[in-house]
């Protein structure tokens, strides 16, 4: 088992839902205004809760993620709610998309280099002409804060950097900015924080 996929694990596996059972807000906006019945695709989706919200707006999902406790949960929540998702169980070093997606959204997907370049490079050829990439991540700027977010300054993000990556890749950024909100995701991400929000298109 790998490192990361026993530290999920561990934090999955405890009473509860770390992260909560409602979607992240950023992710839920890009999600409400997809055309209807969209094939989404969540990268290191953990619990689920963008997932289960996504598959209760009608679309139909794919959640991926290291952790198998973290996509078992995801099910649960799922099913309480009255929907259904495919699930995943993967590392992303190991992840080879065999399919074509609508839309690839994430929440707090930390990764370091060259994973991440790696990953983004795979996230576009899974998408269609047009099709959406998108996703909210902790900024260099969480690092003194104790709202959520890893403290190692490779795995934080910010816009520039995003810049750089996305300039080498077949996309058009509609969106990339750096801000403060204010987190209410379970017991995982509480109180201000600094993001990094990220929408694009597939050339």
């Amino acid at each position: 088992m790998s490192d990361q996929r026993a530290f999920w694990n561990e934090r999955f596996g405890r009473e509860g839902y770390f992260y909560g059972t409602t979607p992240n807000l950023y992710v839920a906006s890009i999600i409400d205004a997809l055309q209807p019945n969209q094939n989404i695709l969540f990268l290191g989706e953990g619990e689920g809760r963008n997932a289960a919200y996504a598959a209760k707006s009608g679309h139909t999902v794919t959640a991926l993620d290291a952790s198998e406790i973290g996509l078992e949960k995801a099910q649960a929540l799922c099913s309480s709610l009255g929907c259904s998702i495919t699930t995943v169980h993967t590392d992303l070093e190991a992840w080879n998309p065999i399919q074509r997606y609508d839309a690839v959204l994430c929440s707090f997907l930390h990764l370091p280099e060259p994973l991440r370049t790696e990953v983004f490079a795979k996230t576009l050829d899974t998408l269609g002409k047009g099709g959406i990439f998108a996703g909210e991540f902790f900024s260099i700027h969480q690092m003194p804060r104790t709202t959520g977010g890893p403290k190692d300054e490779t795995l934080l993000y910010t816009s520039q950097e995003l810049q750089a990556i996305l300039a080498t890749l077949p996309c058009n950024v509609v969106e990339l900015c750096e801000l403060d909100t204010e987190l209410n995701e379970g017991r995982g991400h509480v109180g201000l924080a600094s993001v990094v929000r990220m929408k694009v298109t597939r050339i």
